[in-house]
């Protein structure tokens, strides 16, 4: 269905990537993940010819797309375009935003267009929002009407860039579960995201770029219990990590805490655990970095497991006069609360920074 050879995309005098070379056979969904500036939404308008590689071939259903004698406008009417800023017509309703391409495009009857575009409401759960405006609708719910538009024209294939990295955790939980309906129903796509969970769900296969191009690819199975390159291990690890450095002259408990617990939600965790974020914002953070005693600013790090509930934060401290956990930066009642509501807590020096770790 899609096949992609030696594809090579120069910008601004620097190669992004080259020697790009993958297959996406019917009812396959491919995965392309990578660090950012890597160069997976750069390939996914590649696939759409909306970006002009440098060289290479690029064939939709067996049509090479860049073809002087390419018909473009029917290779797209072959494939979905979801977008992470939904690109909806504001000044169209919702049911207007998904009958216009099947009626101008396709030349598909009103009244055919608008039942069809109440199946499609009905598959994405917002059946019933016809007359709404996008202005109207939470982030979630636009994502899911523009998912409605593409595959409103039936397309051989569907392209998603990033659906879900301006949603919050609720709204991404929505926009997750229609994808994968779609995966699951057998539609064949390419998604492009930064959410390794949206990746597990509905691939079949998985992409990591790096170093100019496609670093490794394997079974969404083998890439994520059994990656072979070290790029793409230490990219995994990383990815179950939340990293920050916390400003002693700018501390905003409220914003470290929601971050923290807006990262953890992604993982399975229990309620203790969830309390315990604020608890050692509260009990440890505060008393170490606003308390009397000489501190600098601090940098936390949240390390998640995808297999257990065994979730670690770690806090490091540069240039203190002593132990973290003890006297003048905490008292017996901190150290109490932090024990009671964590597996273990202990403090360790390293050169000239004390670190906490606490397993959650």
């Amino acid at each position: 269905m899609i096949k992609v050879r030696n594809l090579r995309l120069d910008l601004d005098g620097k190669t992004l990537f080259d020697n790009v070379n993958f297959d996406v056979q019917k009812g396959e969904m491919l995965a392309i993940l990578g660090e950012s500036g890597s160069g997976k939404s750069s390939l996914l308008r590649c696939l759409g010819r909306f970006n002009l590689p440098t060289s290479g071939e690029i064939y939709i259903d067996g049509e090479n797309i860049f073809d002087d004698d390419v018909n473009i406008d029917k290779i797209r009417e072959k494939m979905g375009f979801v977008y992470q800023n939904f690109n909806l017509f504001s000044h169209l309703n919702v049911l207007d935003n998904i009958i216009l391409a099947p009626i101008v495009v396709q030349g598909m009857p009103k009244e055919q267009a608008i039942k069809e575009a109440k199946i499609f409401l009905d598959r994405v759960g917002m059946l019933g929002q016809e007359n709404k405006m996008p202005g109207e609708l939470s982030g979630g719910q636009k994502q899911r009407v523009a998912i409605a538009r593409a595959i409103a024209m039936r397309p051989k294939v569907l392209l998603f860039d990033e659906p879900t990295s301006s949603l919050d955790p609720a709204m991404s939980e929505e926009v997750e579960s229609v994808i994968t309906d779609l995966a699951e129903g057998g539609i064949t796509g390419v998604i492009v995201t930064h959410e390794l969970s949206l990746a597990k769900n509905i691939a079949t296969k998985v992409a990591f770029m790096a170093e100019g191009g496609i670093y490794e690819e394997a079974s969404k199975k083998d890439f994520f219990t059994r990656p072979q390159k070290m790029l793409t291990r230490r990219f995994l690890y990383r990815s179950r990590m939340f990293e920050k450095e916390v400003l002693k002259d700018a501390l905003d408990i409220y914003t470290l805490v929601r971050e923290l617990k807006t990262f953890l939600s992604k993982y399975e965790t229990n309620k203790k655990q969830r309390r315990l974020i604020r608890i050692i914002c509260d009990e440890l953070l505060y008393p170490i970095l606003k308390g009397n005693a000489p501190s600098t600013n601090a940098y936390v790090r949240l390390i998640c497991s995808e297999t257990s509930l065994d979730h670690t934060i770690i806090f490091s401290f540069k240039e203190l006069i002593g132990d973290p956990l003890k006297p003048p930066y905490l008292d017996d009642l901190n150290i109490s609360i932090l024990e009671h509501y964590s597996k273990y807590i202990f403090s360790n020096k390293r050169e000239n920074i004390w670190e906490v770790v606490i397993q959650m």
